[in-house]
This record gives structure tokens, C-alpha cells and sequence, in this order.
């Protein structure tokens, strides 16, 4: 089966959760859902934050009931690093991901900070789907590589 990457540093969004389940249940995706706890590359300081690996099981957990209500196949890890950007694309490549899912509302990163956004943007190694998420959202769009995906 297919397996598509969803990274996460911060902020659950369950807009983004719920547009990623779906787009995997109806392409027939595992979603290998991947939270990264940043750890400093300070030497003597590189202890994560306690709220930090605590959103990071939250995010893990409430994927993990959610996908399982709607019967879609995940794959959850979780790790801890001073290189975010590198461990998603390693990753990514270590797991032959057909891409990673990317969203975005407003012009800011959702489930990752901005700044991470645009470096995985400039340093693609594998291909990325970015999905722009309504403000206020009641439906889903269907982003234009989503369309043609679909109707093959």
C-alpha cells in the first residue's frame, strides 16, 4: 500500500487531521503520521520541553482515534531531534513515502512552524502536497494535483 507523510512539530489541527484521513481513506493511503520533538543543538541543553512531548502524544493519540473510527491504516513514530527538516525527509525516503502532506492557512504553516514549511519547499527530496486550508472551514477544498489524482 501507498504511504503518504504527515510531519508535525506543533499545533493540532483537527481541519488538517481530518483532510488527511480522509485523502488517505479515499486513495487507499497509509498515513505514516510522524511528531517531531525538537531537542537543542545546544551541548548540556538538549532536554525537550515537557509540553512539548506531551502535544506530541496528544497529536499521536487523537490521529490514532480518529483514523481508527474512519478504518484508515497509520503508521505513528515518533522522534526526538535537533533536525527536524532532515529527520522528515530521511524518513520519508527510509519509509518510500510517495510524498509528504503539507498544509497551510492564511499563508502560515499548520502543524508546522512557516519557517519549516518553506525549507522542506526549497529542499524537496521527495514530492510535496500542499494543501491550503479555508479559514472556517465546512468543507474541504480539492486542490488541483487532488483532482487529477482522483480522476485517473
Amino acid at each position: 500500500m501507498t504511504q503518504m507523510l504527515l510531519p508535525f512539530t506543533h499545533g493540532i489541527n483537527p481541519s488538517a487531521i481530518s483532510y488527511a484521513l480522509v485523502l488517505a481513506q479515499r486513495l487507499q493511503l497509509t498515513l505514516v503520521v510522524l511528531s517531531l520533538i525538537r531537542l537543542s543543538e545546544t551541548p548540556g541543553k538538549r532536554n525537550p520541553r515537557l509540553e512539548d512531548i506531551q502535544q506530541s502524544k496528544d497529536f499521536l493519540e487523537f490521529v490514532d482515534h480518529r483514523a481508527a473510527r474512519q478504518g484508515v491504516p497509520i503508521v505513528r513514530v515518533e522522534l526526538f531531534t535537533c533536525h527536524p527538516m532532515r529527520s522528515i525527509h530521511a524518513l520519508a525516503q527510509e519509509m518510500e513515502c510517495a510524498g509528504i502532506l503539507l498544509f497551510v492557512q492564511r499563508g502560515e504553516g499548520v502543524m508546522l512552524a512557516t519557517e519549516e514549511v518553506k525549507l522542506l519547499l526549497e529542499q524537496a527530496s521527495v514530492p510535496l502536497y500542499v494543501v491550503p486550508l479555508l479559514p472556517n472551514e465546512n468543507g474541504f477544498p480539492l486542490p488541483r494535483w487532488l483532482s487529477r489524482w482522483l480522476n485517473r
